[in-house]
């Protein structure tokens, strides 16, 4: 589901909800409850079987409530209320809308990268390359980085000792949604194509864990295919593995992003 829809969307259901709620003489408290109530139990039910993340859950069930609290407050009908809503709740309630907004556009942003037009606009120069402005949850530093660099080396020297040589077409071709076919053929040093190994295409979000494995079929000749899509817009990243007997490779490309 895309975070825009399902953040502003939630939030108008909110709004949705609690004028139907009072349309049927509720009463101002449970109007609220049931338009907070309502949206954020259908999104943890969702976020139960499709799992975006803590962080996107935890935006998801602060919007939500907040909308409800800001209608509860603007049109409670109790006794003494014409005045207006006191300055503090107002405040609050604008701290945690600015607070929304804020980490909804950082989440976006880390997942889908900056809009074309707006990159182009914040970062000039950029129209002849390729650009990159997603990023992930996590960023290897020190040590870590390190062992990454030494992980890739790793793959290079095997690769090399085999006197394998990989060719890989599809990736950047892959879409949310729609599928399309990812090929692997797998050469030795006299270009005769090597048969019986398992290859395994893995998708998953840049500092987060892997997803499921996705089998490829041996097509003979030393040609591998399989047929996938992106679970949802974004930056991923295409992990294949490699794995005869004892040996096993391990390769990494980036897909989508801005």
């Amino acid at each position: 589901m895309n975070l825009l829809v399902s953040i502003f969307g939630g939030m108008l259901l909110t709004v949705l909800l609690f004028a139907a709620a009072r349309a049927l003489k509720l009463s101002n408290f449970w109007a609220a409850a049931v338009a907070s109530g309502a949206p954020s139990f259908a999104y943890l039910a969702y976020a139960f079987v499709v799992w975006p993340g803590l962080d996107v859950v935890t935006m998801h069930v602060i919007a939500y409530p907040t909308v409800a609290i800001l209608l509860f407050q603007l049109y409670d009908d109790k006794p003494g209320r014409n005045q207006g809503v006191h300055w503090a709740p107002r405040l609050m309630i604008g701290f945690f809308v600015i607070i929304t907004v804020i980490f909804g556009g950082f989440v976006y942003i880390a997942g889908h990268g900056l809009p074309p037009a707006l990159a182009h606009w914040l970062l000039p120069g950029t129209n002849s390359k390729n650009i990159h402005t997603g990023f992930a949850g996590v960023v290897a530093h020190g040590e870590d980085a390190a062992k990454g660099i030494g992980h890739h080396l790793g793959m290079d020297d095997k690769l090399a000792r085999l006197g394998w040589r990989v060719e890989v077409e599809g990736l950047d071709g892959l879409r949310p949604e729609r599928q399309g076919t990812v090929s692997v053929r797998l050469a030795g040093a006299d270009g005769q194509g090597i048969e019986n190994v398992r290859i395994n295409l893995t998708l998953a979000r840049p500092g987060q864990s892997a997803g499921m494995d996705i089998p490829l079929a041996d097509a003979g000749g030393g040609h591998y295919l399989v047929k996938a899509a992106l679970p949802a817009p974004g930056a991923w990243l295409a992990i294949l593995r490699l794995q005869t007997g004892r040996e096993s490779i391990v390769l990494e490309r980036k897909l989508g992003g801005e």
